[in-house]
């Protein structure tokens, strides 16, 4: 996993892409932020869902999806761009890339199955 942005001290992002349609992956993601302790699912829509992870200290982290699925005519490949950014604190401590850790890992636990 390539984490993007790392010079964000309250932040961290990274992107993969999944050979499913975008659909399958959206619900498999809201599935899989679902049941994932201390996770609130937001909102979502056919390309962007928003979660939000309580932390141990109280505070919250937003993560924002984003898919980007293959032009028509091509393999069902969906991209995905995830981010994940503490909404008051200045320093992470290193949560928002363990938010994204846990996440990426539920979805291919989904997947994989």
């Amino acid at each position: 996993m390539r984490l993007l942005g790392s010079n964000n001290l309250r932040s961290a992002s990274t992107a993969r892409t999944y050979p499913v349609q975008a659909e399958k992956l959206a619900q498999t993601i809201e599935e899989a932020a679902g049941e994932l302790n201390d996770w609130s699912l937001e909102s979502s829509t056919g390309t962007e869902i928003r979660a939000s992870r309580k932390t141990r200290l109280g505070f919250t982290d937003e993560v924002t999806i984003r898919l980007t699925p293959s032009p028509a005519g091509a393999h069902t490949n969906t991209h995905v761009a995830f981010h994940s950014a503490s909404r008051v604190s200045v320093w992470d401590l290193g949560q928002n890339k363990r938010n994204l850790k846990e996440l990426l890992a539920a979805i291919d636990r989904k997947l994989i199955g």
